[in-house]
């Protein structure tokens, strides 16, 4: 109640300013035209009306649109801390919370119209990644849905946001067991992501891997084994998309398994399980502890979960930065997934940064002419042509 009457007082304290100074400047207008009134024949009083009138509403228009300059930063501000706090308690695992921020900051956005356009689409998409780490499926759909029917709106069918709502939507389908609808949504969108993007393009990755997911299970590995050859062509042999997928054809544990037929959640659960285990056995700072944080990132990226997936895939890097005798390949195997987020975050300025970082990191460790260094150098290039 304190804080109402506060914002109340305040708001009538601004009100009554801006009147204040409308009052002034209409003052100010009535002596000006008295003075040249009394300079020039033929003026009367009457003429002090309509000058008078036209400064006090100028000074009245341009009060209004300063206050509403300052509601809209103010807005901003807000919305800004909501998603803030909400990273944070996903982080931390209280996921209600972070929900129930995500929902503020959703409906704040749609207070402030146009000018937070550009931050619906990421609140969205982290509310639905939340939705999805709960398990609320249900919700999770809807939520991509709105997404996708959004940019569809605004942006158009062939838009990027569009292609990674409809992306996000599928694996949620998926999830839930709604193989054919995902098929259809996955197929439609690696359509569009061809004729729109390159094969390596992280959205094309993702549409061809869910086209596998989704398919009939007789055609499971022979998908998958087609995108890995694809792939290690595009990406290089050693990317982790290339060797997510020939594991996916064969799979070698339970986690995998999950994986390949589109259980997002599943295979989730079960590869972050398999980081505690490696920590417990075998401490932080090991191969297969940075190995396991790989995989699990990678899940989270699928999931479209980016904010997790970055921070799994950042502590990766760090990991086996303190491993002797770097650069290893679950080092370079990291900064290509930090890239592949920040391309999927619409960021390429940075993600060509950890590309470069990565390209000098297969020359340190296989030297120029090897053929990682050149799948790692067209990595580079697709995204940053001019370098």
């Amino acid at each position: 109640m304190a804080v109402k009457e506060t914002q109340q007082s305040s708001l009538g304290l601004r009100l009554g300013r801006g009147i204040a100074i409308a009052v002034a400047v209409v003052i100010i207008g009535c002596v000006v035209v008295l003075l040249v009134g009394g300079l020039v024949d033929g003026l009367g009083w009457w003429v002090l009306v309509v000058p008078a009138a036209l400064v006090g509403g100028i000074g009245w228009l341009k009060w209004l649109e300063a206050r509403g300059n300052r509601a809209r930063r103010h807005g901003v501000d807000g919305l800004h801390k909501l998603y803030v706090d909400a990273l944070d308690r996903a982080g931390r695992g209280d996921l209600t919370g972070a929900a129930e921020r995500l929902e503020e900051a959703v409906v704040a956005s749609g207070r402030l119209g146009d000018d937070a356009g550009r931050y619906m689409m990421v609140l969205l998409q982290e509310l639905a990644s939340v939705r999805m780490a709960q398990g609320d499926l249900g919700r999770a759909v809807a939520v991509w849905q709105r997404a996708y029917e959004l940019s569809r709106a605004e942006q158009g069918d062939d838009a990027g946001s569009t292609l990674a709502a409809a992306n996000g939507l599928a694996a949620v389908l998926l999830t839930r067991g709604e193989r054919k609808a995902a098929a259809e949504r996955y197929e439609d969108t690696l359509a569009r992501c061809r004729r729109l993007l390159d094969d390596a393009h992280p959205e094309t990755v993702a549409a061809l891997n869910g086209v596998a997911r989704s398919a009939p299970t007789p055609r499971l590995g022979q998908l998958h084994q087609h995108a890995a050859e694809l792939y290690a062509r595009i990406l290089g042999p050693s990317h982790p998309d290339t060797l997510v997928v020939q594991r996916e054809a064969a799979p070698d544990n339970p986690a995998t398994a999950r994986l390949a037929v589109g259980d997002l959640n599943g295979a989730r659960a079960l590869f972050a399980q398999a980081v505690a285990d490696s920590v417990q056995r075998h401490g932080e700072a090991d191969p297969r502890t940075v190995a396991a944080l790989n995989d699990l990132a990678m899940v989270l990226r699928e999931q479209r979960d980016l904010t997790a997936a970055y921070r799994t895939y950042e502590r990766a890097a760090e990991l086996d930065a303190q491993l002797p005798v770097g650069p290893h390949p679950q080092h370079l195997a990291a900064g290509n997934g930090i890239a592949q987020v920040m391309l999927l975050q619409g960021d390429t300025t940075n993600a060509a940064t950890e590309l470069a970082a990565v390209l000098d990191d297969c020359v340190a460790r296989y030297g120029e002419q090897h053929p990682e260094t050149a799948a790692a150098r067209r990595n580079l290039d697709r995204v940053d042509p001019a370098r």
